[in-house]
This record gives C-alpha cells, sequence and structure tokens, in this order.
C-alpha cells in the first residue's frame, strides 16, 4: 500500500486481512490517510537500487568513498525471490571495489537532506563512508 503524502507515497506492507475487513500492515497507517495499492517489478526495484547508490555517491560531493552499508525491506527480498541478487548486483557494480556490508530489514529510516524522510518498507537505502 502506498500512503498519499502529496509529494509521493510512503510504502506499507499488508500483512493479513482481519475478521472485520481491516488490513494489518507491518507499520503504521494513520487513520483517515489517503491510500493506494501499488504494484512493481524486478526491474523497478533493480533501478530504484541503483537510484538510491547513485545519490549517496552524489553526496560524497568530491569526497572519495571508502565502504557502504546497503539495506532494503525483507518484503522486497520476499517478493522478488531468486531475482534478488540482481538488485545487489546492480548495487555492487555501481559502487565497484569499495567494502559493501548490509541486510534485509524490517523498515528502513531514511534521513537525508532535501529528500523525503521518514520511516519506509519497501525502499532501498545506501549510506557511503567517506576516506
Amino acid at each position: 500500500l502506498g500512503i498519499d503524502v502529496g509529494a509521493g507515497h510512503r510504502l506499507r506492507v499488508p500483512l493479513a486481512v482481519q475478521d472485520d475487513g481491516s488490513v494489518l500492515c507491518a507499520s503504521e497507517v494513520p487513520v483517515g490517510s489517503l491510500v493506494r495499492i501499488m504494484r512493481s517489478s524486478e526491474h523497478s526495484a533493480i533501478d530504484a537500487a541503483e537510484k538510491a547508490t547513485e545519490a549517496a555517491l552524489q553526496g560524497l560531493r568530491s569526497h572519495t568513498p571508502k565502504a557502504a552499508l546497503f539495506f532494503d525491506c525483507v518484503a522486497t527480498r520476499l517478493r522478488l525471490g531468486d531475482q534478488f541478487g540482481f538488485e545487489l548486483g546492480a548495487v555492487k557494480d555501481r559502487l565497484g571495489d569499495i567494502d559493501l556490508a548490509g541486510c534485509n530489514t524490517h523498515g528502513q529510516i531514511a534521513r537525508a537532506s532535501g529528500q523525503f524522510d521518514g520511516f519506509h518498507n519497501c525502499t532501498a537505502v545506501v549510506c557511503i563512508f567517506p576516506e
């Protein structure tokens, strides 16, 4: 589900339909929110990971990257299945030979100036450390 926040959508992973017909999500959906059913493909997940990597590299400005962390939602890994390696490969290809570590998470917190920040599900997050 995507919560409409005006300048985009904050994604939430639906987990179950309750007995009363409500949808239980992995993260909060504020009462009264406008939500939309979202869809994606393997390619959109790979594109998002590449864009997150590129944005992190641009944030370094003239500094040389030393190491990076990559986090993505466990729901993305489950959705992609065997294709998840392509998303990770796209990040590695863009980063080159710098050290990379990361994991799948139950949501991501992204705080970056001028970007859509807050708690997210189904979102690729890249953090790069300079030398």
